[in-house]
């Protein structure tokens, strides 16, 4: 039973290798940094970002539409052709013999025509005053794209911890299945040594069958860490915006596990500073507030100038010909002024003024939640450090607990479960030291990305 399950267990492993060697041949191992390109350019998040900044900036250059002169033009030439024809009609006549008048209806037959109709129209208008209401709304939508701007940079610090976290749960994924694989190995060689002591006397039947149930867990350890793997290479891939089920294979990277250099203190001031989700709700504020003014400046009056150009004539040279000839030319001023429109105004006034209400109030819950989120990620950080440093003296430990309690079952001096506890002890320190190292990896991600200091580099 032992040798069938170490030549299944073998098996896998050899496949996975090979599976391994065959993407790098024919693949390529990724960096952090090369995932963190491929995410900046394809990852969903980022890509509605871009998409939101353009359609930002768009509405900057329609907002000057209101202050801009608006010129319209129009041609028009037809030819109309009118068919013979007859229309019955009541004529006066007087009757010669008595000399009064009657009545009498006759068909009147009208030849048939063509008409032709030429013209051309070109109109100025230009708004002259309005009390700064298309001005506001100018600076209304600059602030939206600022806003949009700052949720372009937002949302690269998220690609940059999501995928730095994605990547190192992976790494972390892929070294506790090794840590696993070993405790299988180590099973494997208690319980082959267990049977040959039992074989020789020196121990009872039932150590053996306690040893295969340990090695039945570590083994079920190892199959569930291996589902785990997958998963992480699937969440990697969603990041990077590919499809889960894409071969990704990464490449190691040098573990740092130091403590933060700023004070907790510094880190939140730091934070409120530079934290590009807060200046979005700023610049969303700044814009609410230019659409209240503007949203006012509809009860004011609007002065307007126009200035049309137009010829008419049913000769076509005469439209199209000279244009010092045969034309009109009209001036105007225009003044308007909504007296009652159906409350539409006030119901304007009170959605800026809603939407500022609600900037604030995002602004100041992202600010609370930013402290929140620097001091989680401030406080793992640290203690993932202090854990790591502790893990290393417990797996020394471990090791040599586990060596020693060998030592004596195997002289008879020891019991098989205190070969399993130590044996547990040893597994379960080396799990928590890699655990340790690659979360305070991803605890700095995301304190560095909450705190606004992230530094991308984009190709």
């Amino acid at each position: 039973m032992m040798k069938k399950r170490f030549i299944l267990l073998n098996a896998a492993a050899l496949l996975l290798l090979q599976a391994s060697v065959s993407f790098s041949q024919n693949g390529k191992t990724l960096t952090l940094e090369e995932c963190m390109q491929i995410a900046l350019k394809n990852n969903s998040q980022m890509r509605k970002a871009i998409y939101q900044v353009d359609r930002a900036g768009a509405n900057v250059k329609g907002s000057y539409s209101s202050v801009l002169p608006v010129v319209t033009s129009s041609f028009t030439s037809s030819r109309t052709h009118q068919a013979e024809r007859v229309d019955t009609r009541e004529i006066q006549l007087v009757d010669p013999t008595t000399g009064q008048i009657i009545l009498d209806r006759q068909d009147i037959v009208s030849q048939s025509q063509n008409f032709n109709f030429n013209q051309i129209s070109i109109r100025y208008d230009q708004t002259l005053f309005d009390f700064g209401r298309s001005w506001n709304l100018i600076k209304q939508s600059k602030a939206s794209f600022r806003a949009s701007s700052e949720n372009l940079v937002s949302a690269r610090h998220s690609v940059y911890a999501n995928v730095r976290r994605r990547y190192f749960e992976l790494l972390k994924a892929m070294k506790l299945e090794e840590e696993f694989r070993l405790a299988v190995e180590r099973s494997m060689e208690q319980l082959a040594r267990t049977k040959s002591m039992f074989e020789i006397g020196s121990v009872a039947k039932i150590d053996v069958y306690r040893q295969e149930v340990t090695l039945g867990t570590d083994e079920i350890n190892l199959i569930n860490q291996r589902n785990i793997v997958e998963i992480a290479k699937g969440s990697l891939n969603i990041e990077l915006g590919r499809d889960p089920e894409t071969l990704v294979h990464i490449a190691d990277i040098e573990i740092d596990i130091s403590l933060p250099e700023a004070s907790l203190a510094d880190a939140i001031s730091t934070a409120r500073e530079n934290n590009p989700s807060l200046h979005q709700f700023e610049y969303d504020m700044d814009s609410s507030e230019y659409g209240m003014k503007a949203a006012k400046g509809r009860y004011y009056p609007a002065l307007g100038f126009s200035a049309t150009y137009s010829k008419q004539n049913e000769v076509f040279d005469r439209v199209y010909g000279d244009i010092g000839q045969n034309f009109q030319v009209s001036l105007g001023m225009q003044v308007n002024l909504n007296i009652f429109n159906g409350f539409s105004d006030a119901a304007e006034v009170g959605r800026q003024s809603a939407n500022y209400a609600i900037a604030k109030e995002n602004w100041l819950g992202t600010r609370r939640q930013t402290d929140l989120e620097v001091k989680q990620a401030y406080l793992n950080l640290s203690a993932f450090a202090q854990i790591s440093e502790i893990n290393k003296r417990n797996v020394r430990s471990a090791e040599e607990d586990f060596r020693l309690a060998q030592e004596r079952y195997r002289v008879g001096a020891g019991t098989l479960l205190e070969v399993t506890d130590s044996q547990v002890s040893l597994t379960r320190a080396r799990v928590q030291l890699v655990s340790a190292k690659y979360d305070a990896m991803i605890a700095r991600a995301q304190l560095e990305a909450a705190m606004g200091v992230v530094k991308v580099n984009e190709e």
